[in-house]
């Protein structure tokens, strides 16, 4: 592999940190990120998908028969894991946003939440209740 991950003749060297961007997403980017790196023309699955495609027809040019049938096998179940990524994502993206709303209606109903954000001087408003009365000492 090249380190700068150039062409090598026809080929493209992937980025050895190709998943960077999924690894340091927030919760909020993960379900984008995610379809970035796999949807679309320069997805990673379509990328693959081509490449097999591409093997398979090599292949078929070349009388390599089987192995052609087997790659075009493997783009189909390609097609079908793309399919099911495309669900885990999905789902991904709901949990994430259920996890966040519920931690924001827990924020909302916190007593130390709330004194969070009202700040200081919603907390030290009410005055602090009188100590307790002692006697005053008698004289004899």
């Amino acid at each position: 592999m090249r380190a700068d991950h150039g062409p090598r003749g026809n080929a493209r060297i992937p980025a050895a940190g190709g998943n960077d961007p999924l690894a340091g997403a927030r919760p909020e980017e993960f379900e984008e990120v995610f379809s970035a790196i796999l949807d679309g023309d320069f997805g990673a699955v379509a990328r693959l998908h081509q490449v097999l495609e591409t093997a398979s027809a090599w292949c078929r040019e070349h009388g390599v028969r089987g192995s052609a049938a087997e790659l075009d096998v493997l783009a189909g179940h390609l097609t079908d894991l793309g399919e099911e990524l495309h669900l885990v994502r999905e789902g991904a993206g709901d949990e994430i946003r259920f996890r966040s709303h519920r931690a924001a209606a827990a924020d909302r109903t916190s007593p130390a939440a709330s004194a969070r954000v009202a700040g200081p001087s919603a907390v030290t408003s009410t005055p602090a209740p009188p100590g307790p009365v002692r006697p005053l000492p008698r004289s004899r």
